[in-house]
């Protein structure tokens, strides 16, 4: 029995995370931030540089989470709210094209605040758009706190 129970044990918790590179790390999530920044792009040669930058610092939250012992299933639904975030980013500095200039860190601390993040139109209901505004702010207080030299 105590075999069974380890195996079960191994299973849920997976590979090692300390030998994963970040990349696999989120793999192990079923977090495929490779793809994002294509995702988002209306004009792949603006905005796929714009939406790079926009992924490096969902990374890094993601990561954060993870390591502050989140569950799969909170880094997930973080993860959803962040695409759809990146999503209304890129929206905006295509209305906004001055706004293109700014790194990507700068940019989404514009949009984002401890009310939450910039209008999400694609939300299914008001539930939907608070959990949306909840990962915002979480990802402003992150952002806020870091400090990167």
């Amino acid at each position: 029995m105590d075999k069974r129970k380890e195996s079960i044990s191994q299973r849920q918790s997976g590979p090692s995370q300390a030998a994963l590179s970040p990349s696999a790390v989120l793999g192990v999530y079923r977090i495929d931030l490779d793809r994002w920044a294509s995702s988002w792009a209306g004009f792949p040669e603006l905005d796929i540089p714009i939406g790079n930058g926009i992924v490096e610092e969902f990374r890094s939250f993601l990561l954060a989470l993870i390591e502050d012992g989140s569950s799969r299933k909170t880094t997930k639904r973080y993860a959803d709210y962040l695409w759809a975030l990146g999503g209304e980013v890129i929206r905006h500095v295509n209305g906004e094209p001055s706004d293109r200039n700014f790194p990507a860190r700068e940019l989404l601390l514009r949009l984002i605040d401890k009310t939450g993040g910039p209008a999400w139109p694609h939300a299914y209901d008001a539930r939907d758009l608070d959990a949306y505004h909840s990962a915002c702010r979480r990802l402003y207080r992150f952002m806020a706190g870091t400090r990167r030299q």
